[in-house]
């Protein structure tokens, strides 16, 4: 039977806290889980995420990359609750694919959803993460 898990395993495992991100991959995050969480609860999460985003049209854009995403995963995204100051490993990959996106690598984007998702749906979402970033940096 295994031992206790080291501090060095226990560190590759990790992920951010949200108070260590910079303010823009926070408020990404925050609106991740208010998208999914409504989502779940058959609840419109625009309202919410203009308040977060401080845009419609980057509320509207987020909540469709939200909707591919729940369409296309092949598990449920996966978020931690509002409270929690861990990320999980979907909040992550959200700020990876928004930097590719801001970015304009497009290679690297679908490197990142390369082994998960087919083709088609990862150039609807690189399309869907596009419309965001250009509204998004504004």
């Amino acid at each position: 039977m295994p031992g206790p898990i080291s501090a060095f395993a226990q560190s590759l495992a990790a992920t951010p806290k949200i108070a260590a991100l910079p303010a823009a991959q926070m408020r990404i995050i925050v609106s991740m889980r208010i998208a999914v969480l409504a989502w779940r609860k058959h609840q419109d999460p625009k309202p919410y995420l203009v308040k977060q985003l401080g845009d419609e049209i980057a509320a509207r854009h987020f909540a469709h990359i939200i909707e591919l995403m729940s369409d296309c995963w092949p598990e449920p995204v996966a978020v931690h609750r509002p409270c929690c100051q861990q990320t999980s490993y979907d909040e992550m990959l959200m700020l990876d694919l928004t930097t590719a996106a801001v970015q304009r690598e497009p290679e690297h984007f679908h490197g990142l959803l390369g082994e998960m998702i087919g083709r088609s749906d990862r150039q609807k979402l690189h399309l869907a993460f596009t419309k965001f970033a250009g509204r998004f940096q504004r």
